[in-house]
């Protein structure tokens, strides 16, 4: 097995009274099937009841996947399952995904699924392996494996609208502020607890060519996933109780506003072509005020052969909107193909890799997970990598997490028509104007996707 750089994020010890108040709030979201079992008959589990048999992989670079693996000799140890795997960029390994399964070879029994892309797609299709039984069968899974342990939002995202359960939570990618601390501690301010304060605070520090007071993605495409905040904190939704395009609704023309009006005045030069990149790489550069984005981008900005503002980083969760506070989420997971031979086999595999251990690895690696229990790991409390306020916004948005986009068919498709018209706001074009045409091409593709 091939062992692969990993490049992710850190992660700092949270108090256990933060991690039981979080821990009341998953209870109080809506429990997804009655999967918590009791620990302390781990002992009698069966982990060797498929000995021989022989696994393939197919994993999406990622930080949580750079991890994983370097541990597959002790999932193979403790199985007796082979484990063989191909890891491909996001893009490629999907397309290669589609191929594999539109042949029907059957060649595939495990994959780390993008949920945020193809959680529709792939149901639709018919490729997931529904895994209600599996976490309800005692002789499947571990007594200790506590499928309640991952917060509401990360099981809401891999739960369909039939209630099948496609996928095993790895990584919950929420979206948190950034923010200049220094700056702030200098003007005594606090983190912008509304956008009202955030767009107030933007203006003060805006001070071009030397500072700009805040930068978020305007590239096609890319700023459909920072866009998901403005839109859900302004009451919008994407569709309609019964399935039509929701884009006409006033909200959207609100958010436009504030979006496109926020870049058009704070953002650097050239803003409309910026994905994560380039609003990294100014924030990192110090020409950025404010700035948000995934969480998982935050280890480059405390490195100092990076950043020149290492260690001058604020974190928290996102402000809270005129309708709502809403952190959007991207959560990846491992799901089996329904194609696969080796279904059951499978399935140790992906619980073993998403267990409270391996969570705690991850978190020690520097990569954030959708469970609750190992961010008070004492391991992982006595080894932080990151400030204590990374910490802190990472568990107050999964608190607030949701989906970031629209869980239709063809999301690709949707990304490109709500990002060009951000785009054309941004250089200037009406909201109303550019609302009411991707209202329309949102609707045409529904009535061509979701039928």
């Amino acid at each position: 097995m091939t062992q692969r750089r990993r490049n992710g994020i850190g992660s700092r010890g949270v108090t256990r009274r933060e991690v039981l108040r979080l821990g009341a709030t998953v209870a109080a979201g809506a429990a997804i099937g009655p999967f918590i079992a009791t620990p302390g008959h781990g002992q009698t589990f069966n982990w060797q009841r498929f000995k021989g048999k022989e696994l393939f992989l197919l994993l999406y670079k990622h930080p949580w996947v750079d991890e994983m693996v370097k541990h597959l000799p002790e999932f193979e140890s403790l199985s007796g399952v082979k484990v063989k795997y191909e890891i491909l960029p996001e893009v490629q390994g999907r397309q290669k995904f589609t191929v594999e399964m539109t042949a029907g070879a059957g060649g595939i029994d495990a994959w780390h699924a993008s949920m945020h892309v193809e959680k529709r797609r792939a149901w639709k299709s018919g490729w997931f392996q529904p895994l209600n039984a599996f976490l309800e069968d005692k002789t499947l899974t571990a007594p200790d494996y506590d499928w309640g342990d991952f917060t509401a939002g990360a099981r809401a995202d891999v739960t369909q609208p039939d209630k099948t359960i496609s996928g095993l939570p790895t990584f919950v990618d929420p979206f948190v502020l950034f923010y200049r601390k220094d700056l702030y501690q200098q003007k005594g301010w606090k983190p912008p607890k509304t956008m009202a304060e955030l767009e107030e605070q933007a203006q003060k520090l805006h001070n071009p060519p030397g500072m700009y007071g805040f930068v978020s993605r305007g590239l096609k495409n890319a700023n459909a996933t920072p866009w998901a905040w403005v839109i859900y904190s302004m009451g919008g939704e994407y569709l309609t109780k019964d399935g039509k395009s929701a884009l006409n609704a006033p909200q959207w023309v609100k958010a436009m506003d504030w979006y496109a009006g926020m870049l058009r005045r704070f953002a650097p030069p050239g803003v409309v072509n910026f994905n994560w990149y380039e609003c990294s790489a100014a924030f990192m550069q110090g020409q950025v005020g404010i700035y948000y984005d995934g969480v998982n981008f935050a280890n480059q900005f405390e490195d100092p052969s990076k950043s020149k503002i290492a260690g001058k980083v604020g974190y928290a969760a996102l402000p809270a909107g005129p309708a709502a506070h809403v952190a959007p989420t991207f959560t990846n997971a491992m799901a089996i193909t329904s194609q696969s031979r080796n279904k059951e086999a499978a399935f140790l595999f992906i619980q073993w890799a998403t267990n409270k251990q391996n969570a705690a690895r991850e978190l020690l690696a520097g990569v954030g997970v959708g469970r609750v229990t190992p961010w008070n790991n004492p391991e992982v409390k006595a080894k932080p990598k990151m400030p204590a306020d990374w910490y802190t916004a990472y568990l107050e948005s999964l608190k607030v997490g949701r989906a970031g986009l629209p869980e239709i068919i063809d999301v690709t498709q949707y990304r490109d028509i709500i990002g060009v018209a951000i785009q054309k706001a941004i250089e200037g074009a009406k909201s109303e104007t550019v609302i009411a045409q991707a209202h329309k091409e949102f609707q045409e593709l529904l009535d061509k996707t979701e039928k």
